[in-house]
């Protein structure tokens, strides 16, 4: 039994620092577009499955973060699939706002989060930071309950903001996804 929200504690680096990525690492890890639509490209079939929707506590270091005094929020987990195969878990964290206009990232369903946050030309995105996640990763529960076999995984997080609201998204490369 996986308990929410699945840890992607890590040592979360500067992209920069990675040297030792392959070509095709590098695509995926470093793009600055939308994950979603890259992934839809690659696929016939794309869908995104709910894993959890819960508010949770930040941690000191998502509200460092954040750049928030806010202590909890919303947490979306979910799977993105091609082609009925899950490749990446991705996570995001969405303080609450009194902002109407945010709200619609609170309530998105199976509604991938790239497809509305990328039609907002305010959108605007920190550096990509990236982690590995070893085979002793408490991640890897989430892999073995996917039935796919363990590997260390690669993930990328960033900061993204819209207009003054603020946001943590983090997706992790699953075995048998693109860039392996």
């Amino acid at each position: 039994m996986i308990t929410f929200p699945v840890s992607l504690s890590a040592d979360w680096q500067c992209a920069s620092l990675f040297s030792d990525l392959s070509s095709a690492e590098q695509e995926w890890l470093f793009e600055p577009h939308s994950l979603t639509a890259k992934l839809k490209s690659r696929s016939q079939c794309f869908s995104v499955k709910v894993l959890s929707e819960q508010e949770f506590e930040l941690s000191a270091e998502q509200q460092q973060l954040l750049g928030c005094t806010q202590t909890t929020a919303l947490n979306r987990e979910v799977l993105l699939l091609c082609d009925n195969k899950p490749v990446v878990y991705a996570q995001s964290w969405l303080p609450a706002s009194v902002n109407a206009a945010n709200n619609k990232l609170h309530n998105m369903g199976e509604r991938p989060l790239g497809d509305v946050i990328f039609q907002d030309p305010q959108l605007t995105r920190t550096d990509i930071e990236i982690a590995r996640f070893n085979t002793q990763h408490s991640l890897q529960q989430l892999v073995a309950q996917l039935k796919l076999p363990s590997q260390s995984l690669l993930g990328r997080r960033s900061l993204f903001s819209l207009k003054d609201y603020k946001f943590l998204v983090c997706e992790v490369f699953l075995p048998g996804a693109y860039l392996y």
